[in-house]
């Protein structure tokens, strides 16, 4: 792993609005490497039961602080689908959509492990509140087989010039998910589009498609993006795969 990179700056109403998204979020992992540095995941902590991240906050740097909510979006910057936890179908808050099947989490789950080959990735449910940007990854099974996922996607940004800088902080603890045949597993990213002090405006390059390398994979897939550029130095905050939709 690189040398770590400076801290986000998360004012108020950014940590609050983390705290909100992430709210059940487990202990911190360590920072993950960008697909460009695409490595294994974190080794599995053993079974486990069916749920999302455990309870508490990130410690690396550009880990969220705590606090209640007190931020709203603005109207430039209006949720497309509606806020974490706020029972919109589809993505966090609600259920998976009509026809498509979440994971199975929990001890027990089992089956081969999800090849590239057998994914597909989307970005759905994107949130703002005043600098903070959210986003959730959906990792789909498109085959007929079912398999399992554990751990965190590696991820990198990218545009029409190459690789834009990007750094995965990851955060929660995994959990083994069972994907039967159009089963989906959620992951939540969140970024700040605030500028560091020695960054400029923009703050970085933006990038159009994030390359997604699921865990334990080397197989690329991709998916549009759409929402401006990651500040903080390309700071991204990942949670682990979970078959919750709501992230919770």
């Amino acid at each position: 792993m690189g040398t770590p990179l400076p801290k986000i700056i998360w004012g108020p109403l950014a940590a609050a609005a983390v705290a909100t998204a992430l709210a059940g979020c487990g202990p911190a992992e360590n920072a993950g490497p960008a697909a460009a540095e695409a490595g294994g995941t974190a080794p599995p902590a053993g079974s486990t039961t069916a749920g999302a991240p455990g309870s508490g906050t990130g410690t690396e740097p550009g880990s969220p602080g705590t606090g209640a909510p007190s931020g709203t979006p603005s109207a430039v910057d209006a949720p497309t689908t509606g806020p974490p936890g706020g029972g919109k179908a589809g993505g966090p808050g609600g259920e998976a959509p009509a026809g498509e099947a979440p994971g199975v989490a929990g001890a027990g789950a089992g089956g081969p492990r999800c090849t590239g080959a057998m994914l597909s990735a989307s970005l759905i449910n994107r949130y703002f509140i005043e600098t903070n940007r959210y986003v959730t990854l959906v990792l789909t099974n498109t085959s007929g087989t079912t398999c399992t996922v554990r751990g965190w996607s590696d991820l990198q940004l990218v545009n029409a010039a190459g690789l834009v800088h990007t750094n995965v902080l990851r955060h929660g603890t995994p959990q083994t998910v069972t994907l039967p045949s159009g089963g989906r597993a959620y992951e939540r990213l969140y970024w700040t589009s605030e500028t560091a002090a020695d960054e400029g405006v923009p703050c970085r390059p933006t990038a159009n498609a994030l390359k997604i390398v699921p865990p334990d994979e080397t197989r690329q897939l991709e998916a549009p993006w759409l929402y401006g550029a990651v500040c903080q130095h390309g700071d991204i905050s990942l949670t682990p795969l979970t078959a919750n939709p709501t992230g919770g």
